[in-house]
């Protein structure tokens, strides 16, 4: 507890104390009165009994004196020296008073600056929060109804979610204190950062006096946080998604233009992620459109919606199938067919993808079943999201569903995109070696299109790589294409990889991957995706050797 000592006295028990000093006092002075008087009367009538001479008499009556005199110097001593004591003490318990109540002032005004940081300041990167940047966008507003210009740009930390499941929720404050204190060294008044929860962040430009070098300006913040952070001994290369809003252009009010660039940077996520995407009206049909997808597709599995179809691989030293690839597709009762472009990027971003990937290996295994393939080699490739990948809990939900199932692990091929293991390849290299040891093979799926792909092949326990139909689609002997995908085939067949080419759509191309010894090809030219059922017909007309 706190010291009594420091807090001011009591007013009622001063007065207390004063009403009893004065009584104190009024007893002494009765006391001496009645002593006094009593003693000098008294006094008088024994010194006549006891002293009949005069010079006896004269000597009594001084040392009575004398007597009375030290008696009443003591009484006087005490009520003087008491009263002293009093006025010292009162000063005292003043000055206590006085410095309880400067130091009860110093922590008012400590309190007050914690609960100003506190209501307008983020606690994490020590950057204004949401209700100060509300404050001074509105102010700003209010200041200039007419002649004002905002740019306001809402972004976050492409991937956040997938860093915080991988290294923590630690890891991922560092990050978001350092790209804080990044753009902070970079930016000067009036522009002004701030946090608003998360890993999302606003930059507020104010007065812009030149619109042309407004996203110059914008890309060059990013500039300074768009590279490789050092996370718990692992290198991660951060990217971000942005949306502008303009005042007035885009909104009168901060709502509104936390709205619009919430719109803006939306689009920036479909799109790919990685950008800056400037609000348009447009915009919000689009999110509106996006949500009643999202919820659509909540009830799809339950309403029986979704079917797969299979597109046949072909082995192209015999040609015959070695196996098809799963592609989901989305029968809605009232709008018809959805591709998966429509929906899949949007159920990752939302969650639901693992309903849809766990949908997606419960019907290929009971397909599989059904078709009773001969040929050892026959396998059914199914694609896997980076957001199911990268989720810490997929492993182990993956064994359980393989045990609940009694799934042969051996009869799938697992297609994995590079940009789903490049953010932490320590990591995925364990979880892709996991997969191996459960008896799954794995391809590696739009070879090419990343920066990093050869880096990191060497090290993936991958079985096979699949070429981007990229590459594919306009190749042509003796063009730059033709000789990237020469060195492509060759480099994986020296790392024991075998080669699939997708996207084969005429007889040249065809004949063109097969002279440069691609192992494996799919597209339309050999067939599209089909039902179970056109797929079994399929299999019977290529004589399929067991």
């Amino acid at each position: 507890m706190e010291d009594q000592g420091k807090y001011p006295k009591d007013p009622r028990h001063e007065q207390t104390q004063h009403l009893n000093a004065t009584a104190a006092t009024t007893k002494i002075i009765f006391i001496y009165l009645v002593f006094g008087f009593g003693w000098i009367l008294l006094s008088d009538y024994i010194i006549e009994i006891i002293f009949a001479d005069p010079a006896s008499l004269r000597l009594a009556q001084s040392v009575k004196g004398v007597f009375f005199v030290g008696f009443t110097a003591i009484i006087f001593y005490y009520i003087i020296h008491r009263s002293i004591d009093m006025y010292v003490e009162t000063i005292l318990n003043l000055k206590d008073a006085y410095v309880s109540l400067d130091q009860g002032h110093k922590k008012s005004l400590t309190l007050e600056e914690k609960l100003f940081d506190l209501a307008f300041y983020d606690p994490l990167t020590s950057l204004p929060n949401k209700t100060l940047l509300e404050e001074t966008i509105n102010q700003y507003i209010l200041n200039h109804p007419n002649d004002g210009l905002i740019g306001f740009v809402y972004f976050d930390i492409d991937e956040f979610r997938n860093l915080n499941e991988v290294k923590g929720h630690s890891v991922g404050d560092e990050l978001i204190k350092e790209v804080g204190r990044l753009l902070s060294e970079k930016i000067e008044k009036p522009t002004m950062l701030a946090r608003m929860g998360g890993d999302e962040f606003v930059l507020a430009l104010f007065d812009i006096t030149n619109l042309e070098l407004f996203l110059p300006t914008i890309e060059s913040y990013f500039g300074v946080i768009r590279k490789s952070f050092i996370l718990d001994q692992d290198d991660f290369f951060i990217t971000y998604s942005a949306g502008v809003a303009l005042y007035p252009d885009h909104g009168k009010d901060y709502i509104t233009l936390l709205r619009h660039a919430d719109a803006a940077m939306s689009i920036a996520k479909s799109k790919g992620k990685d950008q800056i995407v400037i609000f348009d009206e447009e915009m919000v049909t689009i999110i509106k459109q996006q949500t009643e997808l999202l919820n659509q597709l909540r009830l799809a599995i339950t309403n029986q919606e979704f079917s797969l179809h299979y597109q046949p691989i072909i082995q192209l030293s015999d040609e015959s199938v070695a196996g098809v690839e799963a592609l989901i597709r989305w029968m809605h009762p009232i709008k018809g067919f959805i591709p998966p472009l429509a929906f899949i990027s949007l159920s990752e971003r939302n969650g639901f993808i693992k309903e849809i990937t766990e949908w997606v290996f419960q019907e290929a295994a009971n397909v599989y079943k059904l078709w009773k393939q001969k040929k050892k080699s026959f396998k059914v490739s199914i694609n896997l999201s980076a957001a199911i990948l990268m989720n810490d809990k997929f492993i182990t939900s993956l064994i359980q569903w393989i045990k609940d199932h009694d799934i042969d692990c051996t009869k799938f091929n697992l297609e994995i995109t590079e940009t789903s293991i490049i953010s932490d390849i320590d990591k995925s290299i364990h979880i892709l070696s996991t997969l191996k040891r459960l008896g799954f093979t794995l391809a590696l799926d739009d070879f090419g299109t990343g920066y990093s792909s050869l880096t990191y092949l060497q090290k993936l326990p991958i079985d096979s790589i699949k070429i981007d139909r990229s590459f594919i689609s306009n190749i042509k002997e003796d063009t730059e294409e033709f000789y990237v995908l020469k060195y492509m085939i060759d480099l994986a067949h020296h790392l024991n990889l075998t080669v699939v080419a997708e996207g084969i759509e005429t007889k040249e191309q065809a004949d063109m991957v097969k002279k440069y010894q691609v192992d494996f090809a799919q597209g339309y030219y050999y067939c599209k995706p089909m039902t179970q059922d056109r797929i079994l017909e399929y299999f019977k007309a290529f004589h399929m050797k067991s």
